[in-house]
């Protein structure tokens, strides 16, 4: 197999014949403690555990959560990038019947906002962490997400997507828009990409500038107390 890509830590990713393989190790363990192989559709995948898997406290043998990190958010990631979708670092919230994403690295302020909007009672939250976007029937919808971040925020729910914010802590609240461009940029790295898969990539590129292109984008600096709702909901409602 071609090795494509080596954590060195705990998991490394390989191809051979249209399959990617994830090979997962433990330091309890010498041999992989698991092996995922999924098809170039991600719409098979087999999952491969060892006979010291670990086992329950009755003696009985089971798989804890084969779904779990890092192989739900990499069999995602390929998912959505053949069927029109990225997975994004961001917070979402429903006003109004529209999504909103908050978007940023770790720091940016995510859970901060989250728990501003919560506090201010204003809509309905999906994350405060992990947001995905789909383009469904030539509509760009936001869904929430199973990750929560520090807030501890993640629902089951979706509605279109309305516009992106790029979060940045400031010493006032202020909000300008952001080209295209400039957007899918922007929103990138803080986006879920195999840069080591050069088509996958790919795909998720052109998916990241076809949404900015149709939602638009805005920087939003922001001070951490209830102001910052406040100037959220007024500019909403001047630009709508």
């Amino acid at each position: 197999m071609e090795k494509t890509f080596d954590t060195r830590e705990s998991w490394s990713m390989f191809r051979n014949k249209g399959h990617h393989w994830i090979v997962f190790h433990s330091p309890r363990y010498a041999d992989p403690f698991w092996i995922a192989s999924f098809n170039r559709r991600v719409n098979r995948v087999e999952y491969f555990c060892p006979p010291k898997h670990p086992v329950s406290g009755q003696g009985i043998d089971e798989i804890s959560c084969p779904l779990g990190h890092p192989l739900d958010q990499l069999l995602l990631m390929y998912f959505f990038a053949r069927r029109q979708g990225i997975l994004t670092h961001s917070a979402g919230v429903i006003l109004n019947g529209k999504a909103y994403l908050f978007a940023g690295a770790s720091g940016a302020g995510k859970s901060t906002f989250s728990q501003l909007l919560v506090q201010a009672r204003a809509g309905k939250m999906l994350s405060d962490e992990r947001m995905i976007v789909r383009d469904i029937k030539g509509e760009t919808i936001a869904f929430g997400t199973p990750w929560a971040g520090t807030a501890g925020i993640a629902r089951n729910g979706s509605a279109p997507l309305a516009g992106i914010f790029l979060l940045k802590h400031g010493k006032s609240n202020r909000i300008r828009k952001i080209e295209a461009a400039s957007a899918a940029d922007r929103l990138l790295p803080l986006s879920s990409v195999p840069w080591y898969d050069l088509d996958t990539a790919a795909s998720i590129i052109a998916f990241a500038k076809r949404l900015t292109n149709r939602v638009p984008a805005y920087e939003f600096r922001f001070t951490p107390d209830c102001s910052a709702v406040e100037f959220l909901r007024k500019f909403l409602k001047v630009s709508s």
